[in-house]
C-alpha cells in the first residue's frame, strides 16, 4: 500500500465532533443534535441535524476520500429533500459553511 492508498487517520466521529462544535459556535440560536443510531431509530438519518430559522439541515458526515453513502442514506437524503429539508454530505466545517451560505459543498 502506497501513501495515496492510506485512509484518513481519524474516525468519522472526529469529523462529526468538529462540525457540531463549529455549528454551535456559529449558530448559537439553532437547534443542533447528533442523530443516534439504534434498533428503534430510522436508518439513514444524517449524522448531524440542525434547525435554523425554521429550516431543517442534515449533514451526513463522511471521512474524506474514503467515506461513501449507503443505499439507505441515499434514499433518506432524497426523501428529506423532497420534504423541503436541506442535506449535504460533508467532512469539514468549511463545507458546512459553504452549504449553509450557498447551497453547495464544492
Amino acid at each position: 500500500m502506497n501513501g495515496k492508498d492510506k485512509a484518513p487517520p481519524h474516525k468519522e466521529s472526529y469529523y462529526q465532533t468538529r462540525i457540531i462544535k463549529w455549528l454551535k459556535e456559529q449558530y448559537p440560536d439553532a437547534f443542533i443534535w447528533k442523530a443516534a443510531a439504534g434498533p428503534y431509530s430510522r436508518g439513514g438519518i444524517p449524522d448531524v441535524c440542525m434547525v435554523l430559522d425554521g429550516q431543517f439541515y442534515g449533514f451526513e458526515v463522511k471521512r474524506p476520500e474514503v467515506g461513501r453513502l449507503s443505499k439507505i442514506q441515499e434514499q433518506t437524503i432524497k426523501e428529506i429533500r423532497t420534504a423541503g429539508g436541506k442535506v449535504a454530505v460533508v467532512s469539514f466545517p468549511a463545507q458546512v459553511q459553504r452549504f449553509i451560505e450557498t447551497g453547495a459543498t464544492e
